[in-house]
C-alpha cells in the first residue's frame, strides 16, 4: 500500500494467524480497545494477520490472544515479534516523520 502512516515506528510487530470468518469480530473487539493495536490483514484467505502493538501493551495484548483462544474458542495465534513490517520499512526510508502529520 502506498501513502501508508504506521501508528508508531516504535511499535512491536506481532504476526499472526485467524479463521477467515472471526477476522471481523476480532478486528471490532480490538478496534474498540483504541490506542493499544493496530491490526493489518496481511491475506483474509489464509487469515494471516499483522499486529502493530503499542509499546507497553504487549503482555496485554497477549492476555487478549490468551482469552480469545480459551473464552471464545476462537483459535487466534501469535508468532514471535518481527523486527519491522514490510509496510513501515519503505515508509520511513523515505524519511517521514513517525507523527500522523506525514
Amino acid at each position: 500500500m502506498e501513502n501508508i502512516k504506521p501508528p508508531c515506528p516504535e511499535c512491536v510487530i506481532i504476526p499472526g494467524r485467524l479463521p477467515k470468518n472471526e477476522i471481523a469480530f476480532v478486528n471490532a473487539v480490538l478496534d474498540d480497545m483504541e490506542g493499544m493495536v493496530v491490526v493489518r490483514t496481511e491475506e483474509a484467505e489464509e487469515g494471516r494477520m499483522e499486529y502493530w502493538v503499542a509499546p507497553g501493551f504487549v503482555e496485554e495484548f497477549r492476555e487478549f490472544a490468551s482469552i480469545m483462544r480459551e473464552h471464545w474458542g476462537i483459535p487466534m495465534t501469535l508468532a514471535d515479534p518481527i523486527p519491522q513490517s514490510t509496510e513501515i520499512r519503505p515508509y520511513y526510508e523515505k524519511g517521514n516523520s513517525p507523527d500522523r502529520g506525514g
